[in-house]
């Protein structure tokens, strides 16, 4: 016949164990929200730290670019006057003096007009590129506030929902006999978190397959005591067993 009292137990730790389950759960739940928010918030700090140095970049580039504007314009100047000084000159010697730094003039000129054109360029990229990262930033930080609400509101469920569970689960485990509950923790307190499995139909641990003896089958139905799987150490119940709502 089967023992009342270890019966009752078997019904305890199976309800005990999954109120551990529902409350890791939880936890894992509230846990991997936390972790949402602080992911969302921690892209956006990168977009705005990447959005800062692009900013400063294109703010270098633009200044680069009005100075090569200048110079050019300086040489542009110079350029004209130098035409005015070949066509003033009087003999042929200072004709070819004058026309030499003339054309070594214009070389500069068109190296300066290829440099404003490469900075300008640039300056047109990084605006591009500035464009772009700002509308991902703005996108970014508008979903981190409805995020943070949206966690605030399950978070207090969440809690409301663990503290009932915990509580129920403290008010379960005083109900059991010690040597039952310490049998429990040491298990659950394993590297899986598993404490408890059912006998299969097949006769084996419903967490391992190990398969159980006989004589294990039929304490194990029979209930009269706690057996524990050979293969993980699981405490093994009825598979058919009724639970207590």
């Amino acid at each position: 016949m089967s023992n009342p009292s270890h019966e009752s137990s078997l019904q305890l730790l199976i309800k005990l164990h999954e109120y551990d389950h529902e409350i890791a759960a939880l936890e894992r739940e509230l846990k991997q929200g936390q972790d949402d928010l602080t992911a969302a918030i921690d892209s956006v700090a990168g977009l705005k730290s990447r959005l800062d140095q692009l900013d400063a970049e294109l703010v270098r580039a633009r200044t680069d670019a009005n100075i090569a504007e200048h110079t050019a314009d300086a040489k542009h100047d110079q350029l004209d006057r130098l035409r005015s000084k070949v066509n003033q000159v009087k003999t042929e010697k200072q004709y070819g003096a004058a026309s030499l730094e003339f054309d070594l003039a214009k070389q500069d000129l068109r190296r300066l007009e290829d440099r404003v054109l490469d900075k300008m360029q640039m300056v047109e990229d990084l605006e591009g590129r500035l464009q772009a990262l700002r509308d991902e930033f703005d996108a970014a930080d508008a979903e981190v506030a409805p995020l943070g609400d949206k966690l605030e509101k399950r978070r207090a469920q969440m809690e409301e929902e663990l503290a009932i569970k915990r509580d129920r689960r403290a008010n379960l485990a005083i109900r059991l006999e010690a040597s039952a509950r310490s049998l429990y923790d040491r298990i659950r307190g394993g590297r899986s978190g598993v404490a408890l499995a059912p006998l299969t139909e097949e006769s084996v641990c419903g967490n391992c397959n190990t398969s159980v003896t006989v004589q294990q089958e039929m304490q194990i139905k029979g209930m009269a005591t706690l057996v524990c799987c050979e293969g993980c150490g699981v405490i093994l119940y009825p598979g058919d067993i009724k639970r207590e709502p």
